[in-house]
């Protein structure tokens, strides 16, 4: 009588056999999952516990780095850097009121007057407070420097500062000012001005001692500081405002809007070398860096740290013992913009990538590092023409007196900007 079940008689028969037969599999499986193979776990699916080490390397990745000057874009700061510190940095300031009322409403009448004697001229400047450098009293000497020979010329304007041109002038302690400065005017000035219909471009100068304002330039897209004055010696008037406006001919409106409120330098920050890099100062600088990592690594590798390295040199400049703080820059563009003053221009907010801001000390040294995991895992999906870079401006740009320095990848290969990361390479598929 034939057997139900023949496999399993067959197996009953030759159990010894079988053992054998899966041993000697069992062997072949464990030698094939403890062989070496280059570029990490090579059998993920049969030997799970066998996973590609994290690698801690330091690249030389930097491909190209620079710092420009002139930032942010002339005349068009929020806020404008007034300051006498002879021994590092000196500007002066022009604000223009080209549109000056010629007539009033007296109070209770039902038509305009013209203007013809005016009284308690002055000159309001809205401060920042946390920017007021200075001890001792200095002065602010306000000058016209209207002028029809090319007034967008800063050695015209320039040559515009001196005696015969003095408005006013004003004492005062800096670090005891609150949030305006009232600076009184030459009432006869003014109105000498008004009553034949030309502009009022005041030049302001600080002299007399070491002193730093910081002035709200601009605010919702127009100049803030402003004039006021009684349009009539009597009572019969409304106090009149006069807001800050240019009429720059040949000129685009954003252009001639950046002459309303603007700087002038007398002495700022010095130029970097070939080997410095330079965030801040006067004029501000912006720098620029990108990189160049095998896409093995940004493509594929799992990545758990990402560091820029950069070496901070010591800096004098001005307020070198103020903390400075670093703000992160992410270029956006592609290969066909290749103006690096563009670039930075449309650059996003690194801080929206979580690249983190760093808040240093100028007149420090030593390596620094700040953290870039997001960005450079965000490498991953940008196109092939948007490079990978990275670029920084100080806070406060253009009305901070504080400058950061560091090696660029022309300086000695222990001090370049460098890349620190840990990663873990791919693990590919493969039958031992």
């Amino acid at each position: 009588m034939p057997e139900r079940f023949p496999v399993v008689s067959w197996f009953r028969r030759h159990r010894a056999r079988v053992a054998l037969l899966f041993a000697a599999s069992l062997a072949v499986a464990t030698a094939g999952c403890t062989e070496s193979f280059e570029g990490g776990g090579a059998c993920p699916s049969l030997c799970p516990g066998k996973a590609a080490a994290f690698k801690d390397t330091i690249f030389e990745a930097v491909v190209q780095d620079t710092s420009l000057a002139g930032f942010p874009t002339f005349g068009l700061s929020g806020v404008l850097l007034l300051v006498n510190r002879p021994d590092t940095v000196v500007t002066r300031a022009v604000i223009r009121f080209d549109a000056l009322p010629s007539t009033y409403t007296p109070v209770g009448a039902t038509t305009t007057s013209q203007i013809t004697a005016i009284d308690s001229v002055f000159l309001r400047l809205p401060l920042d407070s946390t920017a007021r450098l200075g001890a001792l009293p200095v002065t602010l000497d306000i000058f016209d420097v209207d002028t029809a020979v090319r007034d967008t010329v800063t050695a015209v304007v320039s040559s515009l500062f001196r005696s015969d041109r003095l408005i006013s002038s004003f004492v005062f302690t800096p670090n005891t000012t609150r949030d305006t400065l009232r600076v009184p005017l030459a009432n006869a000035r003014v109105l000498a001005k008004i009553t034949t219909g030309s502009r009022l471009r005041l030049g302001l100068r600080i002299r007399g001692g070491s002193g730093q304002l910081r002035l709200i330039a601009f605010a919702f897209g127009s100049g803030v500081p402003f004039i006021t004055f009684d349009p009539s010696t009597d009572t019969t008037y409304t106090p009149i405002t006069v807001n800050t406006s240019t009429n720059v001919s040949a000129l685009t409106a954003d252009a001639a809007l950046a002459y309303t409120v603007y700087s002038i330098l007398d002495k700022g920050s010095s130029a970097p070398d070939a080997q410095t890099l330079i965030v801040g100062g006067y004029p501000a600088y912006r720098s620029y860096l990108r990189f160049n990592l095998p896409k093995s690594i940004t493509d594929s590798a799992t990545i758990v740290r990402a560091e820029v390295l950069l070496t901070q040199r010591r800096s004098t400049f001005a307020s070198a013992g103020d903390t400075v703080t670093i703000v992160p820059l992410v270029p956006t563009t592609s290969t066909t913009i290749t103006d690096l003053y563009r670039i930075l221009d449309l650059s996003a907010d690194g801080r929206f990538a979580s690249v983190d801001t760093l808040r240093l000390v100028p007149r420090d040294s030593g390596l620094k590092t700040l953290n870039v995991l997001n960005l450079v895992r965000s490498w991953a999906a940008l196109p092939a023409n948007v490079p990978r870079a990275l670029a920084f401006r100080i806070g406060i740009e253009g009305a901070q007196p504080g400058e950061l320095r560091f090696f660029s990848s022309k300086a000695p290969a222990t001090l370049r900007p460098r890349l620190r990361m840990t990663y873990q390479p791919r693990s590919e598929f493969a039958i031992p």
